[in-house]
């Protein structure tokens, strides 16, 4: 698997006695392996494969017993990540569940449907319908890989326009056909060894590049950042104590923190730490003139670690010391 994977563990719910499936970090490819189902019931099989640009692909196909009917629970699956993932699964035919425990929801899975996650860990619980045969098709990303592949605005906008830019998240949402076929198609029984890869690589490409063009399009890339810097400035107008590190806010709002300052300082003329700075020793001013309130409890209230660095700060803003401005008044 990709660096955005440590590991993945899949139990076979089919056949809760059988040995579990674990797939190493380092290996690129899992062909296709037998599903354990109990005699009768059906058969079925996996297969993985690791691309280039950070990428995953899976595919799952079940075939039933005719006659059989209603919702069976097949596997469960656990990944510990390394980075935030885009997550994506798609069913070419037969519908089932996905059941994240990291949110506790069902998501509901039809043809022509997609669903997306945003997410930390992958712990997943997967059921199928078993009146008609199913096929699964998954695409894993590292969040790192999504944005060097199509540009962090443009994947900022995609995780906005899908609806999971915060971490974790989930949703389904009906996709064209079209689009789908991408991903429907990334496994080629045809070809072989690199061909085959290089085939599936041009299929996820494709499959992204239908996602930007169907959720985004490319006249609101600018709009949607700068509304996330506008939720970012109204987030700090109403932050007390402590500001939030740089890495915590990108993370947050899904921007690197260049791109986040480099923005907010375009929309606001100041960088982030500037823009807090300046409301905060304002607010300060003010209190100072009203109120006797100790200048250790305001430097503390300002998210100051000491008393000097407030006072250092007010002096270098207004040109005076906060306790002599109290004086003055």
């Amino acid at each position: 698997m990709e660096a955005f994977a440590q590991h993945l563990n899949l139990q076979w719910l089919t056949e809760p006695s059988s040995e579990p499936l674990r797939v190493r970090a380092e290996q690129e490819e899992l062909t296709r392996t037998p599903v354990p189902m109990p005699e009768g019931q059906g058969n079925g099989w996996i297969e993985m494969m690791d691309l280039a640009l950070g990428t995953h692909i899976c595919r799952v196909v079940h075939h039933f017993k005719p006659g059989m009917a209603g919702l069976l629970p097949m596997s469960d699956v656990q990944v510990e990540l390394t980075e935030p993932l885009f997550f994506v699964q798609s069913l070419r035919c037969g519908w089932g569940e996905l059941y994240d425990r990291r949110l506790d929801v069902r998501l509901e899975n039809h043809p022509g449907d997609c669903t997306f996650e945003h997410i930390d860990r992958i712990d997943h619980q997967h059921w199928s319908d078993s009146s008609a045969p199913i096929e699964a098709i998954a695409l894993g990303m590292g969040q790192s890989s999504l944005r060097k592949l199509i540009g962090e605005p443009t994947a900022i906008a995609l995780l906005a326009g899908l609806g999971i830019r915060k971490v974790p998240s989930a949703i389904v949402h009906p996709v064209p056909q079209p689009i789908c076929a991408s991903l429907h198609t990334c496994f080629a029984d045809h070809l072989t060894g690199n061909l085959r890869k290089l085939h599936a690589q041009a299929n996820v490409l494709e499959f992204i590049i239908g996602l930007v063009q169907h959720f985004v399009g490319e006249p609101n890339l600018e709009q949607r950042k700068t509304r996330l810097i506008h939720e970012l400035r109204e987030e700090l107008d109403h932050l007390e104590g402590l500001l939030p590190g740089l890495d915590e806010l990108a993370l947050r709002y899904g921007l690197s923190e260049r791109v986040m300052n480099d923005e907010f300082k375009r929309e606001y003329g100041q960088s982030i730490f500037a823009y807090i700075s300046d409301r905060r020793l304002s607010a300060a001013y003010a209190a100072l003139q009203h109120n006797q309130i100790s200048l250790k409890v305001v430097a503390s209230q300002l998210g100051y670690a000491d008393v000097s660095h407030f006072s250092n700060a007010f002096f270098k803003k207004f040109g005076c010391r906060p306790g002599s401005l109290r004086r003055r008044f």
